[in-house]
């Protein structure tokens, strides 16, 4: 999508000078409110070797965007709510150059009032850190979520939030998101009669390895992936160092209802490769290094998930 003629908005508060909000103007083929992310390109700190010789530092292109846009359509194939994603571009009003990223629908309905998860944790633990993710528990989340419903406008309308959020943590696991901090997940409250839903999941992009570059995903690629995702820890939470992903989910399907427990496993187990494998073909510009890496990181996972419980 070409956002160039869409309404600019607010930059996102504690986000970079292009991460900002957009409206849909009334031709667009979608409606409302989305945030853009562009990619991020990192310029890589020299050895002091290097930089004697005067060497140009090294650019680390970065994969937000198409890992945004993968694992919305992830999240589809096993009917998991998740914020509409889409690959764009906009041009640049300081000096006129494209940017590129993604850009995601706002899980907000109009009017409705969004609090993250480090808000009602921190209303029932004085104790809570964000920053070090102290008392960012599956507990304290299940306690958090007493009395919120599943997301709003879906199937999971009358599930308890735990329930869903369970299920959230299944699909980190098999995307290798490590990113689930207590800022990345949040409620929603009604306007009308007041009632709390889990939001839509949200902010994927650090997920499928977007961060390690083609070159480093390539050397991956040649030694194993196995071994890569086994490295997938639950860093974003209050947990033992080397508790991983796939652990977290299955710690949260024990605590889930069992109705939660069996549906999202049939989801996963009822995944076909070959629908994953079309996802990551349709997205432009992917090395085929990183497209057989993706590829990889999902059949693995998901068998991960498959054998733990």
């Amino acid at each position: 999508m070409d956002l160039t003629s869409w309404i600019r908005g607010e930059r996102e508060p504690g986000g970079d000078e292009e991460k900002r909000w957009f409206g849909a103007p009334v031709e667009a083929p979608f409606e409302g409110h989305w945030l853009f992310k562009p990619r991020r390109v990192v310029e890589l700190a020299l050895s002091k070797e290097r930089q004697d010789r005067g060497d140009r530092p090294d650019v680390l292109v970065r994969g937000e965007d198409w890992a945004e846009k993968i694992s919305y359509e992830l999240a589809r194939l096993i009917g998991l709510p998740a914020a509409t994603t889409e690959l764009a571009q906009t041009t640049r009003r300081s000096d006129a150059t494209l940017a590129t990223g993604s850009m995601s629908r706002d899980v907000r309905p109009k009017h409705w009032q969004l609090s993250p998860g480090a808000a009602l944790l921190d209303e029932v633990d004085p104790e809570f850190d964000a920053r070090s993710c102290r008392g960012h528990t599956l507990d304290a989340i299940r306690n958090a979520l007493l009395g919120a419903r599943g997301p709003v406008n879906s199937v999971f309308d009358t599930w308890t939030g735990f329930d869903v959020f369970a299920g959230y943590l299944v699909f980190d696991a098999w995307i290798a998101n490590t990113d689930r901090h207590a800022h990345n997940w949040a409620v929603l409250q009604s306007p009308d009669v007041g009632t709390v839903h889990l939001a839509h999941s949200f902010d994927h992009g650090s997920a499928l390895g977007s961060g390690d570059g083609d070159d480093r995903r390539a050397r991956t690629l040649a030694g194993g992936v196995e071994r890569w995702c086994l490295r997938g820890c639950a860093s974003s939470f209050e947990v033992p160092r080397a508790t991983t992903l796939v652990s977290l989910a299955q710690q949260s399907l024990e605590i889930a209802s069992p109705a939660a427990r069996e549906h999202w496993m049939n989801q996963i187990s009822q995944v076909e490769q070959s629908a994953c494998d079309d996802i990551v073909a349709r997205i432009p510009n992917l090395s085929e290094s990183t497209r057989r890496f993706v590829i990889d990181v999902l059949s693995i996972n998901r068998r991960r998930l498959l054998d733990a419980t």
